[in-house]
């Protein structure tokens, strides 16, 4: 699996503290990028970056699209799903809260003013990568207007940045 960013740099730049398990961020981040970054950059320019990030072949467009779009997008919504993987775990036990001698785990309650905000962070960051695409109409980004790739093609997002966001 490629992934657009490391674990260390969520960790860097978003709100996950450094002592989570990398796995869990690494789900985190796979889910992330498939869920919501694909759908916003569309199947064809999703791949083209994650193969730039691999071969480190960016153009002056593709490293500001992804610095200043797509990174921050994709490290909310790994902020986003982090707030429930963190506590809720699955063993061959059972599915429940995890809990630590030194940290109290929120309740659902306490928690969803939190998962509220990011949530709401994490779909700005996403309507303004699809916005910043849209505005530029396939000059820079023409995979983004014109993608003739076949294979698992998902449904591109169209719903970009509006002024009248609030959050």
């Amino acid at each position: 699996m490629n992934y657009l960013i490391s674990v260390e740099e969520v960790i860097r730049r978003g709100l996950t503290h450094g002592n989570v398990d990398a796995k869990t961020i690494t789900v985190a981040i796979a889910r992330s990028q498939d869920i919501h970054i694909q759908t916003a950059l569309g199947t064809c320019l999703f791949r083209d970056l994650l193969n730039r990030v691999q071969t480190n072949t960016f153009t002056p467009e593709t490293l500001l699209l992804m610095d200043e779009y797509v990174l921050p997008a994709l490290i909310a919504f790994v902020d986003y799903r982090m707030i429930d993987y963190t506590t809720e775990k699955i063993t061959n036990k059972a599915t429940g809260f995890l809990q630590d001698a030194n940290l109290q785990a929120m309740s659902n309650e306490q928690r969803n003013p939190m998962r509220d905000r990011l949530r709401k962070d994490a779909y700005f960051y996403k309507e303004r990568l699809i916005g910043f695409l849209k505005d530029d109409n396939g000059n820079d980004y023409p995979l983004y207007t014109d993608c003739e790739c076949n294979k698992e093609n998902v449904l591109k997002e169209k719903r970009g940045f509006r002024k009248n966001w609030i959050v």
